[in-house]
C-alpha cells in the first residue's frame, strides 16, 4: 500500500459498510463514506473499490486483439446498448482471453450519476479518489492464478458470487441478501445463466470471504468439494495475495471532469500555498525591516548619546581653537599684521619698478587670523600689473590664498577703478 514514501488509502466495501485501509496502519470498518473521511490522512492518495452492484459487467466477444480495437469496438458496442449517453459512464474492460483473430473481453460500466450519489461524502469534503477501481477485480486478483475459482463475498448488505479464472474476474453476479438460505437458493440458477454466458463453469474450487462463513457448510453440501477461506486484510491462505496489498488494475473509472476539477483544485491549493509562502516571507522581510530599523535607531541614540557626552570637551578644544586663532597673528611671524603689510608695500613697490608712472594707492587695509582684505584705486593697467607681481610673490602666495575679486572692478571718475584683494591662510 505504501510506495514511494507516500500515504495511500483505500477504501472497499464490506457487508454492512466501507473497510478502510491505511499504509502502515490498522484496518477500520465504518458504515459509511462519511465517517472514513475523518480517518484518511489529509495528504493520502485515496483509492476507491466499488461494489460490484454499482457497476454493468457484460461479457463480449470481439473479432479484435489489439487493445486500441478492443476500445474502439467497446465503444460502438456500449453507444448501442446503454440506455443512455456514453459520455455519461467511466468504462474499461480487461481481456479475459485471445484466440488468432478474436478476443473475449469483460466490459465495466459505471453510471456518473451512480458514481456522484454514491461520492457525494467524498466530493463535498474535497476528498475526490485519485482512482476507482472495483472490488471484484481486486478478488479476482488475490485468487491463485493457476485455477478456476468459485468466490463468494458480501458487500453493501448483498452477497457477490463470482468466477475468477486465471487471477482474473470472469463474471460476477450480486445477490441482494446475506442470508445463506436466500444465497443457496438463487445460486444455481446464476451459474446456469453465467455458463450460458460463455463464463467457465467447471471451478476447481470455492472460496468464501470471512463475512461469509455462513455459507461455508451448504456450500460444500451443494458442490461436493471443500470450501476454503479467502484472505483478507493481513490474512492470507496458501497460494493466496492479502487484499490489503493487492495493487490495483488499470481499469480507472474516475470520470474525467472529476480528473479536470481534482487537478482545478490542486493547482488553486497550490497556489494558495504559494500566496501563503509569500505572505509569510513578506512579513518576515517586514519583520526584519522594522528590527533593523530598531537597531538604527538604538545605533543613532547612542551615537547622540556619545555627542552629548563629548559636546563639553569639544566645546572646550573649540574655545582653545579661537583662543589660538586669535593669537596666530602674534606667535606666527609669517601672519604679523605688519609682516602682511610689508609684502604689499614691497610687491606695490617692484610693480612700480616695473612699470614707470605706476598709478594705484592703497585706500584701506583690515586684518583678522582668517582673512586680510586690502583695498586701492588706480587704472585698470596698474591694478593688472599690481595682481601679477602679487602671484609670484612666494612669501605671500606660500602662506596666503588671493582668490580674483569678484566683480574685478568698481568704476571711478578719471579712468580709474576701485579694486579690492584679499587673502586667506591656506
Amino acid at each position: 500500500m505504501k510506495q514511494n514514501g507516500t500515504t495511500n488509502a483505500l477504501l472497499t466495501p464490506e457487508a454492512h459498510g466501507w473497510r478502510l485501509h491505511i499504509s502502515g496502519g490498522e484496518d477500520r470498518t465504518v458504515p459509511t463514506l462519511s465517517e472514513a473521511i475523518a480517518s484518511i490522512p489529509a495528504t493520502a492518495h485515496l483509492e476507491l473499490a466499488l461494489p460490484c452492484q454499482s457497476v454493468l459487467l457484460e461479457r463480449h466477444k470481439l473479432p479484435a486483439t489489439d487493445r486500441a480495437e478492443l476500445a474502439d469496438m467497446l465503444q460502438l458496442q456500449l453507444e448501442k446498448t446503454l440506455p443512455f449517453p456514453v459520455e455519461d459512464v467511466s468504462h474499461g474492460f480487461e481481456i479475459l482471453s485471445q484466440g488468432e483473430n478474436e478476443s473475449t473481453i469483460l466490459s465495466i460500466t459505471a453510471a456518473h450519476a451512480e458514481l456522484d450519489q454514491l461520492c457525494a461524502p467524498l466530493r463535498e469534503s474535497g476528498r475526490v479518489p485519485a482512482h476507482i477501481g472495483l472490488q471484484a477485480l481486486r478478488i479476482a486478483a488475490a485468487c491463485p492464478a493457476d485455477e478456476t475459482t468459485l468466490v463468494l463475498w458480501a458487500e453493501q448488505e448483498q452477497t457477490v458470487v463470482a468466477i475468477a479464472a486465471g487471477g482474473k474476474l470472469a463474471w460476477a453476479q450480486p445477490i441482494a441478501s446475506l442470508d445463506a438460505e436466500t444465497v443457496m437458493g438463487e445460486l444455481p440458477g446464476l451459474l446456469i445463466s453465467a455458463e450460458l454466458d460463455g463464463v467457465p463453469s467447471d471451478f476447481t474450487a470455492i472460496r468464501v470471504a470471512e463475512d461469509c462463513r455462513s455459507l461455508t457448510e451448504p456450500l460444500a453440501a451443494h458442490f461436493g468439494k471443500k470450501v476454503e477461506p479467502l484472505g483478507y486484510g493481513a490474512i492470507a491462505q496458501p497460494g493466496e495475495k492479502s487484499l490489503a496489498v493487492i495493487a490495483h488494475t488499470g481499469l480507472d473509472l474516475l470520470p474525467a471532469a472529476w480528473k479536470h476539477a481534482a487537478r482545478s483544485r490542486h493547482r488553486g491549493e497550490k497556489l494558495k500555498q504559494n500566496l501563503l509562502t509569500a505572505a509569510v516571507v513578506y512579513l518576515l522581510i517586514v519583520a526584519a525591516a522594522f528590527i533593523y530599523l530598531a537597531w538604527t535607531k538604538n545605533q543613532v541614540r547612542k551615537a547622540q548619546q556619545q555627542v552629548a557626552d563629548t559636546a563639553p570637551r569639544y566645546a572646550g578644544i573649540a574655545k582653545q581653537i579661537a583662543r589660538w586663532d586669535a593669537l596666530t597673528p602674534a606667535v606666527e611671524p609669517d601672519r604679523y599684521i605688519i609682516e602682511v603689510m610689508h609684502l604689499l608695500i614691497r610687491d606695490l613697490g617692484k610693480a612700480r619698478e616695473a612699470q614707470p608712472g605706476l598709478n594705484l594707492n592703497f585706500t584701506s587695509f583690515s586684518f583678522n587670523p582668517r582673512e586680510w582684505i586690502v583695498k586701492g584705486e588706480g587704472t585698470t593697467d596698474s591694478h593688472f600689473t599690481f595682481t601679477q607681481q602679487l602671484k609670484k610673490d612666494t612669501d605671500l602666495t606660500d602662506r596666503w590664498d588671493m582668490p580674483a575679486p569678484t566683480p574685478p572692478y568698481t568704476p571711478l571718475k578719471d579712468d580709474k577703478v576701485s579694486f579690492t584683494i584679499t587673502g586667506k591662510p591656506r
